[in-house]
């Protein structure tokens, strides 16, 4: 059973403009007939420019929205089965962009304990939970601390703990380090990385920040609605002309690359990494 699939995903909404005879309605197509199909364990990165899609297709995994076209199935779970919302949040919890936004606690062990409170689980269980999902994203030490004295980072993985004590099988990750300075970000993307490799949660990260979307194993590029690529990362940032076409950049040392080629250097169209580029300029040099 796949974690995610859609197929012929299609959101519309109504939005309204003002004109010089009052206001008129206009059907606007967030997502047209996407078909995807994300494994269990998989960690998938989805990118495009501002407007893209790319958040209402996050929302539509946790049911926050539900499809006008399509069906988008998680776990097995049609989202557009109202009966099943709940199941589906509790199976794919999701984490935005603004921590401070999703953090409803004066006191971080609290804050955690909060989603399963909901669920109606035991005390007990609470307290373990809690517990396991502060070690698993290195807080353990911040239990008793007040969320406002947290860094931006570190508030992101307290939300992730959050998430975590539900025990879900997936997390969906709306630019998670959008408003992070450098270490911030490091903080979350490693946490992510850990959780998908030792605990196997499916990871789905929406970022316009292309050194993240390097590390997942997938990449998905949605443009005006339509989903216009997916292949793994090399396979993706070695098109760096038709990225460019859909408004989107290439990891610096991939554009590096990319530009050395085109004043003749024989290098690989897919480097990702400085380890790469370093290793294929000393081959270069050892051939000439």
């Amino acid at each position: 059973m796949k974690m995610v699939k859609a197929e012929g995903l299609t959101y519309e909404y109504v939005r309204v403009l003002e004109t010089d005879h009052g206001t008129r309605e206009e059907k606007v197509a967030a997502l047209k007939q996407v078909d995807i199909e994300i494994e269990k364990g998989d960690f998938v990165a989805v990118l495009g420019h501002n407007g893209s899609g790319k958040s209402t297709f996050a929302k539509h995994i946790n049911a926050l929205l539900q499809p006008t076209g399509g069906t988008l199935w998680v776990k097995g779970m049609d989202t557009k089965d109202d009966e099943l919302t709940w199941d589906i949040r509790q199976t794919a919890g999701m984490i935005f962009q603004n921590p401070d936004n999703q953090l409803v606690a004066t006191v971080v062990e609290e804050d955690i304990a909060f989603g399963p409170e909901n669920m109606g689980i035991e005390p007990q269980e609470i307290r373990k939970r809690v517990d396991e999902a502060l070690e698993t994203v290195h807080m353990s030490e911040y239990a008793s601390y007040t969320p406002s004295k947290l860094s931006g980072g570190q508030k992101q993985r307290i939300a992730i703990a959050g998430v975590l004590a539900m025990r879900p099988d997936c997390i969906i990750l709306d630019e998670p380090t959008a408003m992070l300075d450098p270490v911030g970000r490091r903080e979350v993307m490693e946490t992510i990385e850990r959780l998908n490799h030792e605990e196997g949660i499916t990871m789905i990260l929406i970022t316009h920040y292309m050194d993240e979307a390097v590390r997942a194993d997938k990449v998905y590029v949605i443009d005006d609605g339509e989903m216009v690529m997916q292949g793994t990362p090399k396979e993706i940032f070695s098109q760096v002309e038709e990225l460019q076409k859909y408004g989107l950049d290439v990891p610096q040392v991939t554009e590096v690359s990319y530009l050395l080629r085109k004043e003749g250097i024989d290098l690989p169209a897919d480097i990702l990494t400085v380890e790469e580029m370093v290793g294929a300029i000393c081959q270069f040099k050892s051939t000439t």
